[in-house]
Protein backbone atom coordinates (compact mmCIF):
# COMPACT_ATOMS: atom_id res chain seq x y z
CA UNK A 1 0.00 0.00 0.00
CA UNK A 2 2.53 2.10 0.99
CA UNK A 3 4.46 1.50 -2.35
CA UNK A 4 1.48 2.38 -4.04
CA UNK A 5 1.33 5.78 -2.04
CA UNK A 6 4.69 6.44 -3.68
CA UNK A 7 3.91 5.67 -6.78
CA UNK A 8 1.09 8.00 -6.83
CA UNK A 9 2.88 10.62 -5.63
CA UNK A 10 5.68 10.48 -7.90
CA UNK A 11 3.15 10.17 -11.15
CA UNK A 12 1.88 13.51 -9.83
CA UNK A 13 4.51 15.35 -9.05
CA UNK A 14 5.84 13.98 -12.84
CA UNK A 15 2.17 15.34 -14.24
CA UNK A 16 2.12 18.75 -12.76
CA UNK A 17 5.96 19.69 -13.61
CA UNK A 18 4.98 18.66 -17.06
CA UNK A 19 2.51 21.07 -17.06
CA UNK A 20 4.22 23.72 -15.71
CA UNK A 21 6.42 23.00 -18.56
CA UNK A 22 3.83 23.07 -21.54
CA UNK A 23 2.69 26.10 -19.61
CA UNK A 24 6.40 27.60 -20.11
CA UNK A 25 6.31 26.47 -23.32
CA UNK A 26 3.25 28.43 -24.45
CA UNK A 27 4.27 32.02 -22.69
CA UNK A 28 7.63 31.50 -24.19
CA UNK A 29 6.55 31.21 -27.72
CA UNK A 30 4.09 33.58 -27.21
CA UNK A 31 6.57 36.41 -25.91
CA UNK A 32 8.42 35.10 -29.11
CA UNK A 33 6.05 35.74 -31.14
CA UNK A 34 4.75 39.22 -29.69
CA UNK A 35 8.44 40.73 -29.93
CA UNK A 36 8.82 39.38 -33.81
CA UNK A 37 5.96 41.13 -34.50
CA UNK A 38 6.87 44.29 -33.04
CA UNK A 39 10.46 44.01 -34.73
CA UNK A 40 8.62 42.75 -38.08
CA UNK A 41 6.55 46.13 -38.33
CA UNK A 42 9.09 48.83 -36.90
CA UNK A 43 12.12 47.26 -39.07
CA UNK A 44 10.90 45.11 -41.68
CA UNK A 45 11.85 41.26 -42.31
CA UNK A 46 14.99 41.48 -43.58
CA UNK A 47 16.47 44.03 -41.12
CA UNK A 48 14.98 42.14 -37.89
CA UNK A 49 17.74 38.96 -36.60
CA UNK A 50 17.14 36.32 -34.54
CA UNK A 51 19.26 37.86 -31.96
CA UNK A 52 17.02 40.92 -32.02
CA UNK A 53 13.85 39.13 -31.46
CA UNK A 54 15.17 36.88 -28.68
CA UNK A 55 16.91 40.23 -26.92
CA UNK A 56 13.00 41.99 -27.02
CA UNK A 57 11.71 38.61 -25.65
CA UNK A 58 14.07 38.41 -22.69
CA UNK A 59 15.04 34.61 -23.96
CA UNK A 60 18.14 32.94 -25.00
CA UNK A 61 18.30 32.62 -28.95
CA UNK A 62 18.12 28.69 -28.45
CA UNK A 63 14.73 29.63 -27.32
CA UNK A 64 13.77 31.05 -31.02
CA UNK A 65 15.41 27.89 -32.31
CA UNK A 66 13.66 25.14 -30.45
CA UNK A 67 10.11 26.83 -30.63
CA UNK A 68 10.23 27.86 -34.67
CA UNK A 69 13.38 26.20 -36.32
CA UNK A 70 14.06 29.55 -38.24
CA UNK A 71 13.30 33.35 -39.08
CA UNK A 72 10.93 32.22 -41.74
CA UNK A 73 9.23 29.93 -39.46
CA UNK A 74 8.45 32.49 -37.30
CA UNK A 75 7.56 34.78 -39.46
CA UNK A 76 4.28 32.51 -40.74
CA UNK A 77 3.23 31.46 -37.35
CA UNK A 78 3.24 35.34 -36.60
CA UNK A 79 1.36 36.10 -39.43
CA UNK A 80 -0.85 33.01 -38.82
CA UNK A 81 -1.46 34.40 -35.67
CA UNK A 82 -3.15 37.48 -36.64
CA UNK A 83 -4.66 36.62 -39.99
CA UNK A 84 -6.69 33.10 -38.81
CA UNK A 85 -9.11 35.16 -36.67
CA UNK A 86 -10.60 37.26 -39.36
CA UNK A 87 -10.56 34.18 -41.90
CA UNK A 88 -12.45 32.51 -39.78
CA UNK A 89 -14.96 35.41 -39.24
CA UNK A 90 -15.06 35.71 -43.08
CA UNK A 91 -15.95 32.09 -43.80
CA UNK A 92 -18.46 32.25 -40.81
CA UNK A 93 -19.96 35.45 -42.15
CA UNK A 94 -20.38 34.17 -45.86
CA UNK A 95 -21.49 30.56 -44.48
CA UNK A 96 -24.45 33.03 -42.56
CA UNK A 97 -25.23 34.18 -45.62
CA UNK A 98 -25.02 31.13 -47.96
CA UNK A 99 -27.30 29.27 -45.49
CA UNK A 100 -30.06 32.08 -45.32
CA UNK A 101 -33.27 31.89 -46.76
CA UNK A 102 -32.46 34.49 -49.73
CA UNK A 103 -29.94 34.84 -52.27
CA UNK A 104 -27.06 37.29 -51.09
CA UNK A 105 -26.51 40.26 -52.20
CA UNK A 106 -22.66 41.68 -53.68
CA UNK A 107 -22.62 44.33 -50.37
CA UNK A 108 -24.08 41.78 -48.59
CA UNK A 109 -21.01 39.56 -49.67
CA UNK A 110 -18.44 42.82 -49.29
CA UNK A 111 -19.48 43.28 -45.92
CA UNK A 112 -19.11 39.29 -45.00
CA UNK A 113 -15.55 40.26 -46.62
CA UNK A 114 -14.50 43.28 -44.98
CA UNK A 115 -16.21 43.43 -42.02
CA UNK A 116 -13.85 41.64 -39.79
CA UNK A 117 -11.37 44.60 -39.65
CA UNK A 118 -13.84 46.40 -37.67
CA UNK A 119 -14.56 44.05 -34.65
CA UNK A 120 -12.98 45.69 -31.73
CA UNK A 121 -12.23 42.75 -29.83
CA UNK A 122 -9.34 41.56 -32.45
CA UNK A 123 -6.48 43.50 -31.52
CA UNK A 124 -5.05 46.43 -33.98
CA UNK A 125 -1.93 44.47 -34.30
CA UNK A 126 -3.77 42.65 -36.83
CA UNK A 127 -4.51 45.09 -38.94
CA UNK A 128 -0.78 46.34 -38.92
CA UNK A 129 0.63 43.09 -39.74
CA UNK A 130 -1.70 42.19 -42.50
CA UNK A 131 -1.17 46.07 -44.08
CA UNK A 132 2.73 45.47 -43.28
CA UNK A 133 3.26 42.01 -45.02
CA UNK A 134 2.54 44.28 -48.13
CA UNK A 135 5.00 46.25 -48.29
CA UNK A 136 7.85 43.38 -48.03
CA UNK A 137 9.28 42.22 -50.89
CA UNK A 138 7.29 39.37 -53.03
CA UNK A 139 9.20 36.81 -52.09
CA UNK A 140 8.48 36.84 -48.74
CA UNK A 141 5.07 38.07 -48.73
CA UNK A 142 3.47 36.00 -51.82
CA UNK A 143 3.77 32.42 -49.98
CA UNK A 144 2.43 33.99 -46.75
CA UNK A 145 -0.03 35.56 -48.67
CA UNK A 146 -1.00 32.15 -50.72
CA UNK A 147 -0.88 30.18 -48.11
CA UNK A 148 -3.52 32.27 -45.56
CA UNK A 149 -5.86 33.31 -48.14
CA UNK A 150 -6.07 31.17 -50.95
CA UNK A 151 -9.30 29.29 -49.60
CA UNK A 152 -11.28 32.51 -48.47
CA UNK A 153 -10.17 34.64 -51.82
CA UNK A 154 -11.93 31.16 -53.36
CA UNK A 155 -14.81 31.02 -51.57
CA UNK A 156 -15.50 34.67 -52.02
CA UNK A 157 -14.59 35.18 -55.75
CA UNK A 158 -17.17 31.94 -56.26
CA UNK A 159 -20.06 33.80 -54.29
CA UNK A 160 -19.53 36.77 -56.14
CA UNK A 161 -19.48 34.31 -59.84
CA UNK A 162 -22.92 33.38 -59.10
CA UNK A 163 -23.95 37.07 -59.04
CA UNK A 164 -21.69 38.18 -61.86
CA UNK A 165 -22.12 34.85 -64.46
CA UNK A 166 -21.34 37.56 -67.33
CA UNK A 167 -18.16 38.27 -65.71
CA UNK A 168 -14.98 35.79 -66.62
CA UNK A 169 -13.19 34.36 -64.01
CA UNK A 170 -10.16 36.17 -64.81
CA UNK A 171 -11.37 39.17 -64.87
CA UNK A 172 -13.56 38.15 -61.82
CA UNK A 173 -9.96 38.05 -59.91
CA UNK A 174 -8.32 41.08 -61.17
CA UNK A 175 -11.46 42.41 -59.67
CA UNK A 176 -11.22 41.05 -56.64
CA UNK A 177 -7.58 41.70 -56.55
CA UNK A 178 -8.11 45.02 -56.41
CA UNK A 179 -10.86 45.37 -53.91
CA UNK A 180 -8.32 43.59 -51.45
CA UNK A 181 -5.78 46.08 -52.81
CA UNK A 182 -8.45 48.92 -51.57
CA UNK A 183 -8.60 47.10 -48.12
CA UNK A 184 -5.40 46.98 -47.67
CA UNK A 185 -4.24 50.72 -48.33
CA UNK A 186 -7.28 51.91 -45.86
CA UNK A 187 -5.82 49.48 -43.59
CA UNK A 188 -2.35 51.34 -43.25
CA UNK A 189 -3.98 54.73 -43.89
CA UNK A 190 -7.33 54.64 -42.10
CA UNK A 191 -8.52 58.74 -43.29
CA UNK A 192 -7.63 60.75 -46.65
CA UNK A 193 -4.54 62.85 -46.43
CA UNK A 194 -5.47 65.96 -44.13
CA UNK A 195 -8.12 63.99 -41.76
CA UNK A 196 -7.71 62.79 -38.78
CA UNK A 197 -7.35 58.84 -38.70
CA UNK A 198 -9.25 56.98 -35.97
CA UNK A 199 -12.13 54.16 -35.97
CA UNK A 200 -14.41 56.38 -36.63
CA UNK A 201 -12.58 57.01 -39.72
CA UNK A 202 -12.05 53.47 -40.87
CA UNK A 203 -15.34 52.33 -40.23
CA UNK A 204 -16.78 55.46 -42.95
CA UNK A 205 -13.93 54.22 -44.98
CA UNK A 206 -14.85 50.67 -44.69
CA UNK A 207 -18.55 51.87 -46.58
CA UNK A 208 -17.04 54.04 -48.89
CA UNK A 209 -14.50 50.99 -50.22
CA UNK A 210 -17.67 48.90 -50.25
CA UNK A 211 -19.78 51.64 -52.08
CA UNK A 212 -16.32 51.53 -54.25
CA UNK A 213 -15.88 48.07 -54.81
CA UNK A 214 -20.19 47.42 -55.72
CA UNK A 215 -19.08 49.75 -59.03
CA UNK A 216 -15.81 48.21 -59.59
CA UNK A 217 -17.83 44.47 -59.24
CA UNK A 218 -20.57 45.08 -60.74
CA UNK A 219 -18.82 47.38 -64.47
CA UNK A 220 -19.46 46.08 -67.76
Amino acid sequence: MLMLYILLEIQTIVCLRFLLFMVGNVATREKIMSAAEQLFIERGYAATSMRAIADRAGVNLAATNYHFGSKHGLLTEVFHRRVEPFNQLRLQNLDALQAGGKSPTARDILEAFCSPFLQRDIPNKASQIVGWIYSEPSSVARPLLEREFSVVASRFQQAFATLYPDVSAQELRWRFHFLVGSLLHLLRLQAPLGDKPSQASLERGMRHLIDYSLAGLAQH
